[in-house]
This record gives C-alpha cells, sequence and structure tokens, in this order.
C-alpha cells in the first residue's frame, strides 16, 4: 500500500490542531498492522520455499514429469531342444492414474462404453487399487484389444487420467502344452503384497503362480526399468526427460522333449490322469502330463467367475497336477515291490509255486483274484506276468507288513520324490505303528492282504511310480526327478547347469531284480502277459499293469457297468528298450479299468513317439549344380526337416 494511500485514508477525516496526538496514533497502528501482514506473508513464503520446498518441488515435478515403469521381457522358457514354449508378446493395458482424475464417475461414463469390460470388473479393478499410491497407473484392463486401444487413443484428450502402457506378456507357440508343468502368471494381488511373497513387484505387475513360473519367478522376471516424461497441463507429451531400460530375465530350458509331451498329452485325450517319462539313467524327465488341462493365458488376462467354476471342478480337478499331487492305490503295479522284498528276504525263489484257484481264504473272508478261473500252479514269473492275486496273497502273509513298508520305502515310496514343484503329496506306505497310532487299533491278516496287491491303505502318486519303475530299469539306483537343465542369461551365457541328483540305492541284490527284470519283460512279450497291447515292433518293451479299486466291488467284472466316479483307476508302468533302457514310462487313468487295456496303449504312443525322435535323421544331399559340390543338409531337432 503506498504512503500516499495512507495519508488519503487518514485525511478523511478532519483532524485540528488538538488532534494531533490521534493522528499520530492512528497512522503508527496503521504501519503496524501493515507490518505485521507482511511479515507473515514473508514467514509463509519462507515456510514453502525452505521448510516445506522439497516436497512442494516435488509435486511441481509430479504435475510436469511422469515417470513410466518400464517392465522387462519375461525369460523364456524351452524344452530340452531350444523350442519355445512360452515366450514374449506386447500387452497393452488400459490404466486410470487415480490422482489425474477429478471426477471418477464422469471419466468412467466415457470410458467404459470403449472398452470390451464388464463394468463390474472395472470397479473392481479400481477399488483394489485404493492399495496402492494414487500416482501409479492402475490396470483396469489387461491385454486390450486393438480396436478399444484405437478408440481409447482418439479420445485421450477427454479422458484426463487414462494413460495405455505397454507392457511384456506371454505367448504360447504349442497352445497349452504341459501347463500343470510351466504353470501361469497372473497379476499381483494384496495377499501376495501382504505375504511379502514377491520382493520387489508392485500392484499391477506380471509374476509367476505356478509351475516353473512360480519356482523360478527371481530369474524369469528381470530387472525394472523407468521412463521419465514432460507432459504440458492438458497431459499431452512434450519430451522424454530419462530413461534407464530395463534388463530382460534369463531363459530357463526344460529337460523336456516338446514333441513327448504332446505325444503323452494326446495319449491321455480326454481321459482323466497323468503321464510320466523319464530318463532311468539320470531321472531326466522326458514328458510330465495331467489332465484336464487348463490355458495359462487366462490367468495372464484375468480369470472369469464361470472359468474359475470351471476349473475347480470338484470331479475332475483341471488345476491339479495330477502326477504329483493326487495320491492313488497302485495296484498291482505295487507287485514290482512284492516280488523283489520276497526274493530278497528267501521267502521265495524262482522255483516256489502257489496254487491259485481264482479265490484265497483267510479265516471266514474270501479273497479273490482278479481272474475268478484262477492262474494254476504259479511261480513268480507267472504271478508277474499274469499279475495273479493269489500268488502275492501267500507272499504277503509270509512277510508281514513291516517288511513290506520297508521295500516300499527303500524304493522311494511314503516319501516325496524331491521334485522341485510345489504340493507333491507323499503317498502313503503303513505299517502297524501307523494303524495303531492313526485309528487306535491293531493291523489285521487281511489288511496285509490287500495292501499285497497295492490296495487298501497304500497310496503312491504317478511321480512315485515313475520312479520306481526308473529305478528297476537303470539297475537300482533312485534319482531326483529333474525338470530343469539349464538357465540361460539374455545374452544367451550359461549361468547354472542341473545335474542328476543320486538319491541312494535299492536294498535288493542284483541277481534278485534281474528276476524280476525278466518277468517284467514277460508281461509284455510274452503271449499270456497282461500287457500285449504295449508291443512295439523292433523294440522290446519291459512293464507292468495295474488296476486299482476305487470301492469294494463284489464281482469286479461289473465295473463297468458302474457310474464313471466308481469305476477302477487303470495304471500301467514301463520302460524301454527292456535290455538297455532308455525311457521310464508310468501311467495313470483315473477309472479307465483295466490298466492293460486302458493305459498301456497311452504308454506305447510316448514309448514309440520316443523312439522316433531318437532314431538317427537321413542325410539329405541336393545337388545345386552339374559341377557343384553336393551340399549335406543337417536337421535339427524332430520338427525340422531339410
Amino acid at each position: 500500500m503506498r504512503l500516499s494511500a495512507i495519508r488519503a485514508v487518514l485525511n478523511v477525516k478532519k483532524f485540528g490542531p488538538e488532534d494531533q496526538g490521534a493522528r499520530q496514533g492512528l497512522c503508527t497502528g496503521a504501519y503496524v498492522l501493515i507490518f505485521l501482514a507482511m511479515s507473515i506473508i514473508v514467514a509463509r513464503l519462507w515456510y514453502l520455499q525452505i521448510i516445506d520446498g522439497e516436497t512442494n518441488r516435488k509435486k511441481a515435478e509430479d504435475n510436469r514429469l511422469r515417470v513410466v515403469r518400464l517392465q522387462p521381457p519375461r525369460g523364456k522358457i524351452l524344452d530340452r531342444n531350444g523350442r519355445l514354449l512360452a515366450g514374449v508378446k506386447p500387452c497393452f493395458n488400459v490404466c486410470i492414474v487415480r490422482k489425474d482424475v477429478r471426477n471418477m464417475e464422469a471419466l468412467l461414463g466415457r470410458l467404459l462404453p470403449l472398452l470390451n469390460e464388464p463394468e463390474g470388473s472395472v470397479r473392481v479393478r479400481l477399488k483394489n487399487s485404493l492399495q496402492q499410491p494414487s500416482y501409479l497407473p492402475a490396470v483396469i484392463k489387461r491385454d486390450a484389444e486393438w480396436d478399444e486401444i484405437s478408440r481409447i487413443e482418439a479420445r485421450l484428450p477427454e479422458l484426463p487420467g487414462v494413460v495405455i502402457e505397454v507392457t511384456p506378456g506371454r505367448k504360447y507357440p504349442y497352445g497349452s502344452i504341459a501347463p500343470h508343468l510351466l504353470g501361469y502368471i497372473g497379476e499381483l494381488s494384496q495377499a501376495d503384497i501382504d505375504a511379502n511373497r514377491f520382493p520387489g513387484a508392485r500392484p499391477g505387475d506380471l509374476v509367476g503362480k505356478y509351475g516353473v513360473e512360480a519356482r523360478f519367478q527371481p530369474q524369469l522376471a528381470g530387472i525394472k526399468g523407468e521412463r521419465k516424461l514432460e507432459v504440458d497441463s492438458r497431459m499431452m507429451l512434450r519430451r522424454v526427460v530419462s530413461e534407464v531400460p530395463p534388463v530382460a530375465g534369463d531363459d530357463v530350458y526344460l529337460t523336456i522333449d516338446a514333441d513327448l509331451q504332446m505325444a503323452a498329452e494326446d495319449g491321455l485325450g480326454d481321459e482323466v490322469g497323468a503321464v510320466v517319462a523319464l530318463e532311468p539313467n539320470t531321472g531326466r524327465i522326458l514328458a510330465i502330463a495331467s489332465t484336464p488341462k487348463f490355458d495359462p493365458e487366462a490367468f495372464a488376462r484375468g480369470v472369469t467367475t464361470e472359468e474359475w467354476k470351471v476349473l475347480n471342478d470338484p470331479l475332475y480337478r483341471p488345476m491339479r497336477n495330477k502326477a504329483i499331487q493326487e495320491a492313488y492305490a497302485p495296484g498291482s503295479t505295487f507287485k514290482i515291490i512284492m516280488g523283489a522284498a520276497a526274493l530278497q528276504e528267501h521267502v521265495v525263489d524262482e522255483s516256489t509255486r502257489f496254487f491259485c484257484n481264482g479265490s484265497f481264504k483267510l479265516g471266514r473272508r474270501t479273497f479273490r483274484c482278479w481272474d475268478w478261473r484262477g492262474h494254476g500252479q504259479t511261480d513268480i514269473y507267472k504271478a508277474i506276468v499274469q499279475s495273479c492275486d493269489v500268488y502275492f496273497y501267500n507272499v504277503g502273509l509270509k512277510l508281514g507288513v513291516d517288511r513290506i513298508g520297508k521295500y516300499a520305502r527303500g524304493f522311494g515310496l511314503g516319501q516325496r520324490t524331491g521334485i522341485d514343484l510345489p504340493g507333491e503329496q507323499r503317498g502313503l506306505i503303513p505299517t502297524r505303528e501307523w494303524k495303531l497310532k492313526r485309528f487306535h487299533e491293531p493291523w489285521q491278516k487281511g489288511e496285509t492282504l490287500n495292501i499285497s496287491i497295492g490296495q487298501g491303505f497304500v497310496l503312491t502318486t504317478p511321480i512315485q511310480m515313475a520312479s520306481v519303475i526308473a529305478t528297476v530299469a537303470n539297475g537300482g539306483d533312485i534319482y531326483e526327478p529333474q525338470f530343469v537343465e539349464k538357465i540361460k542369461g539374455p545374452d544367451a551365457s550359461e549361468i547354472q547347469h542341473f545335474n542328476p541328483v543320486k538319491k541312494g540305492h535299492i536294498p535288493v541284490s542284483e541277481r534278485n531284480l534281474r528276476i524280476v527284470k525278466n518277468a517284467l519283460k514277460g508281461v509284455v512279450q510274452d503271449k499270456r502277459g497282461t500287457a500285449r497291447r504295449c508291443r512295439i515292433k523292433g523294440i522290446e518293451v519291459a512293464g507292468k499293469t495295474g488296476t486299482a479299486q476305487v470301492i469294494r466291488q463284489a464281482r469286479r467284472r461289473q465295473s463297468e457297468k458302474m457310474a464313471w466316479k466308481y469305476r477302477d483307476h487303470a495304471w500301467f508302468v514301463a520302460y524301454a528298450p527292456a535290455d538297455a533302457p532308455q525311457i521310464a514310462v508310468a501311467v495313470l487313468i483315473e477309472h479307465g479299468g483295466h490298466g492293460g487295456s486302458a493305459a498301456a496303449p497311452v504308454a506305447r504312443m510316448v514309448i514309440e513317439r520316443w523312439f522316433q525322435l531318437m532314431a538317427p535323421k537321413p542325410v539329405i544331399k541336393r545337388q545345386i549344380n552339374a559341377d557343384a559340390v553336393p551340399v549335406i543338409l543337417k536337421p535339427g531337432n524332430g520338427n525340422c526337416s531339410a
């Protein structure tokens, strides 16, 4: 306020000489008021610029600058031959920066008609984003279609706070191959944040939730980058201020073969079950299939309520990896261990025979053989080849439950195989002590008869039975099932190599194991064998069928008339070639009926395909011209031709 203006105010009232003191006091008061007002202004400016200066500068910068997170390309997942199983594709996400939205309802009213997304889904995502800072983009539509992106980009000035983020997503060149092994990626949830399962991840990030994607999340995730953008008052880009590029994730090479994996899945078809194929001398997994399958891409874009209901169907359990997460009675495949234990404990030898008339009486109970006509005089070879139950009833009583348990555990049953995936079941190998502790009841001889043929309390998983048959095939060494071969960096340099892990050796002599292996060869090759449907021309296959009851049946021959969920499970375990094994396979088909008719043909498909893949590729010579030297073309993997 100018001094002349102050004088004008003071001269409004006419003061006489006698009022000179009053006039001077009023003038002094006005100056004091002005001084106080100026002091307050200066103090406020000092506070804003000095005390709170950093905060205000940051707010100003936030209004001028936008930080865009640059998601790194996720590492690839490849098979043993370097074929891509899970790769990277660009994913366009529609996001809202809540900090830049003044009227959310008005914005949604303009935005929702441009999206092919239910309003409820958008609002749920917005609600979940309240847990994160308002300046971070909240994803409301992931992997939007190009027509949606085009409509939004055209009207972006009318949509304050809406941004389009381009992030790396997953692509699956082979479709939903091995989903239970590869797993899937999904959006970071609030539960993940609360449990700190993924350090460094932010809301909206895609992280590994299952399978290999989860197990190797730190290696596959890579390192994030960021880009600083300068924008004007209408949020339009003016320039790029700075950029820190992201670092791509590492590539994980699996031990499975894509062609063999597809053969296993095709073999199972619409059946519910599992297939596991191993290298007997290393424990490396060549194929691991579980059906029904699921589509891993659905989890990256977001699973709908209806899709989630299907995935959690209690009868078919698509989300369960049946190879490792479900335990079943092994049926007659357990006779492999029973035969080895009986020979090793000198309960029987090659010449010991028991008579089978189709049933076995114990007290007042009758235990039947699967073949009601009986097998007559039966030695160990015939008992395994024709799967005689009565023979193993006799053997079981002589061994007793505790010795049976000792050898079963010696083969690796009743404990996890060590496969590096979460959720593996231990199975169950009962003992007297276990039953007394569990049921407070003593063990009964009838229960020994049941477990002697792989029924009753005994439970195993397909991965365990694959390990058992692989152990028999290689001469007794137990290996930890391995599904990762190596990890390579973005520059293709090898970071880590995974070598076979030998866990132990079965407590069976080489001679006794040879007797069992000879009988297993007869199961497929003998004219009376129960797995004749697994014969392959030019390749000797050895194996064992199994049929496991789901419920007690008075007459097993009527099982095909029962409802599907009450029918027997079908098992078949095998290896080939019988004298120099290269592959071991376990097949389980839920409620499939007989192992020889339902499971053995699936194993045949897998084994046959493996030897097709391993067959030497023909060398093709192509003459370029009359004077040129022939060019030798060397085909690469099994699905490549010259």
